[in-house]
């Protein structure tokens, strides 16, 4: 029960404009967990198991690095974060990269490090994905920034 009171302390004192990337990531963990059981119990599930994964996956990890959690259990930025994580165009980069890495070398060495299929659908599902986070990030980025200088975000 303690352990759920922090937890509840905690999201109580996130800075304004966390919520959607505690939403977000909540979300995003779901159908990566979605995705993953349904490809261990062989079922066919279309979207689902073909490209859900391919979607969900680095867009979870953009969340991760660039905005939520936003500290460890000790209260310390994880230094992963802030190497990769440090700006937007790092992380989206990073990710996007080692996910089509991995693609790739499905092309090349289909039972190697990451056994399957090559599938360029696989790039463009990671590209957008990313992508669609990196806009989020760049936004939310623009309004908190809005926020502290105190300038509308309507027009006069």
């Amino acid at each position: 029960m303690a352990s759920s009171n922090a937890m509840l302390d905690r999201s109580r004192s996130d800075p304004p404009g966390t919520w959607p990337w505690r939403w977000a990531y909540r979300v995003l963990w779901f159908f990566v967990l979605l995705t993953a059981a349904l490809n261990m119990l062989r079922v066919r599930g279309g979207f689902l198991t073909n490209h859900c994964a391919d979607l969900a996956v680095p867009a979870l990890l953009y969340v991760i690095l660039r905005r939520y959690p936003l500290h460890t259990r000790r209260g310390t930025i994880p230094r992963v974060r802030r190497l990769l994580g440090s700006t937007p165009e790092l992380a989206a980069a990073s990710i996007f990269g080692a996910s089509a890495a991995t693609e790739v070398a499905q092309r090349f060495w289909p039972r190697g490090l990451f056994p399957g299929t090559f599938d360029p659908l696989d790039i463009a599902a990671y590209g957008l994905s990313v992508g669609l986070c990196y806009l989020a990030d760049r936004w939310a980025t623009r309004q908190a920034a809005k926020h502290r200088t105190g300038t509308s975000s309507v027009p006069a």
